[in-house]
């Protein structure tokens, strides 16, 4: 086993985890502005059902919020991405 991954070492999966933090963070940061422009953005739909321009600003967030969770299925788990790195080896 190389010196750089040892998967028995604590510190060295805890570093791991926090790099991954770190390099997720924008995209947990993205998603989550999405869900509450989205949010707000459906309330004003249902105070004025015929602005079209609401309707058009609704079915955009929902497509972004839809290409993010396929292109990080984490988000939509229901399970801490962290989890990965304690299970054992797929196989």
């Amino acid at each position: 086993m190389s010196s750089d991954i040892d998967l028995r070492d604590p510190d060295w999966l805890l570093r791991r985890i926090h790099k991954f933090r770190q390099e997720v963070q924008h995209v947990e940061r993205e998603y989550l502005e999405l869900r509450t422009h989205l949010r707000d953005a459906e309330a004003d739909l249902r105070a004025d059902p015929e602005d079209g321009e609401m309707r058009v600003r609704v079915h955009y967030l929902k497509g972004r919020m839809e290409d993010l969770e396929k292109r990080h299925p984490w988000l939509v788990s229901r399970k801490a991405p962290e989890i990965a790195f304690w299970a054992p080896p797929a196989g």
